[in-house]
């Protein structure tokens, strides 16, 4: 039951994290494609970046949780965790824009903005992926702070 805190903290760091690397590099898209933007466009474009990063930002956050009740009951290589976690949010990435990732290799292929813009995004969901490491790493310190306390 002790594990209920540190699993809550994981779940909304990896929430918060990924929600903003979402909504900061859809506004930057926005501001790089749309230079004619002024004042309330900007705030509009700010607010639905926000609502639309929170269904990316919990397709990477839920499973990492799941994956940690489920394997690990408790972490002895901290290493093979945040890989497991690196691949957890690979995985739950793929299967939920798995055709989003095939229509990138084709934005590739066709060269020019299209590639840019499949470049972009690629890497922003890469660094959004990466993220869950850090995640990972902060979780298996809190585990091991409260394993030192008792």
């Amino acid at each position: 039951m002790w594990r209920i805190r540190p699993l809550v903290k994981l779940t909304l760091r990896m929430f918060c994290y990924s929600a903003v690397v979402f909504t900061v590099s859809n506004i930057l898209f926005v501001l790089f494609v749309d230079e004619t933007l002024f004042g309330m466009d900007l705030l509009w474009i700010a607010s639905s970046s926000v609502g639309w990063s929170i269904v990316p930002a919990l397709v990477l956050a839920l499973p990492l949780p799941l994956v940690t009740l489920v394997l690990f009951r408790e972490i002895r290589r901290p290493a093979f965790y945040r890989f497991t976690m690196l691949t957890v949010a690979l995985i739950a990435t793929l299967i939920v824009w798995e055709d989003s990732y095939i229509q990138f290799g084709k934005w590739l292929s066709y060269g020019g903005q299209p590639a840019g813009l499949a470049a972009a995004t690629i890497a922003r969901n890469a660094l959004a992926i990466f993220i869950s490491v850090i995640v990972a790493d902060n979780y298996v310190r809190d585990i091991s702070n409260r394993s030192e306390k008792i």
